[in-house]
């Protein structure tokens, strides 16, 4: 029986290519559990305490919920992959362990072209959210739609390139992320700027509670939008600060927390329309509930 020893450096680029992906499946698993969690009770909210038009929304919310469970899947399939790659890596088999490793990439661009995917389904939410509030005023979302648009763009030539394993860098789809955040950014300036606009000019005639009400409606709005975008930029600054090999894992729990939290964020919107959407009804904010249920 022959002896076969695997060089240092070898063994410590086997075994990070299967260690990242752990670490982001492990983080997937927590947060795709916060999200059932929120879908259990965007369901019971669903068919008991908001009153709109549903059947769009429900498809919506499980459409959300299906893009988080293959964002999920594909990363547990990398996991399993990346491991065999290490195993067929430290025994020798070099051949077997470029081939599994082509896998991983196959993988790595399918996970990318959700991810854009799940992107123009969660911005296009929260697009017509704002057109809604702003009186349905096509203008107004004019330059998140375009913002969209590039974004996708850009996703979608970054995703077309797979990520080299176990790099820390994504230059392929910084790009994209930088738009994403400008596109969230911007409909949280545009929706709640319009919601504190007119609280302003109502304010004196409103009772404590309704204005109570408007003021929970601007600090979802920020919440939601705030928790994905400040998700994205510690990813980047992530990229930027950390480019050392033993910051890898670190790096790789920011990448995989944003397609979960991309998908947890309107959820959690609707899980707080729902705790407030009794008060609205009864004041001239039911409008503002109502463009996110209808």
């Amino acid at each position: 029986m022959s002896n076969y020893t695997i060089d240092a450096n070898a063994f410590e680029t086997y075994y990070y290519i299967a260690l990242l992906p752990t670490f982001g499946t492990c983080t997937q698993l927590l947060l795709f559990g916060i999200l059932l969690v929120l879908l259990f009770n965007t369901t019971y909210l669903l068919h008991t305490r908001i009153r709109a038009t549903r059947c769009w929304l429900v498809a919506a919310t499980c459409t959300m919920g299906l893009f988080a469970a293959l964002h999920l899947a594909l990363e547990i399939a990398i996991t399993v992959l990346s491991w065999r790659f290490f195993y067929l890596g430290v025994q020798g088999d070099v051949i077997r362990a470029l081939s599994v490793l082509n896998g991983v990439d196959v993988l790595d661009v399918m996970g990318d072209y959700l991810l854009v995917a799940n992107n123009i389904v969660t911005d296009g939410l929260f697009i017509h959210r704002c057109y809604v509030i702003w009186g349905r005023n096509i203008k107004v979302v004019i330059v998140p739609i375009l913002s969209l648009i590039v974004s996708t763009v850009v996703g979608s030539m970054g995703a077309s390139h797979p990520d080299e394993i176990g790099r820390s860098d994504h230059n392929d789809f910084r790009l994209a992320f930088g738009m994403m955040i400008l596109t969230n950014m911007t409909l949280m300036a545009l929706t709640a700027g319009r919601i504190w606009w007119i609280r302003r000019d109502v304010v004196t005639v409103l009772e404590p509670a309704a204005a109570r009400t408007y003021d929970t409606v601007i600090a979802m709005i920020l919440e939601s939008g705030a928790i994905y975008c400040i998700s994205i930029i510690l990813y980047l600054i992530a990229v930027a600060r950390l480019n050392r090999q033993d910051s890898l894992p670190a790096i790789a729990v920011f990448r995989a927390a944003i397609p979960q939290i991309m998908n947890i964020a309107p959820i959690l919107i609707l899980v707080r329309v729902g705790s407030v959407h009794g008060v609205g009804d009864e004041t001239n904010l039911s409008w503002v509930l109502e463009s996110y249920t209808n």
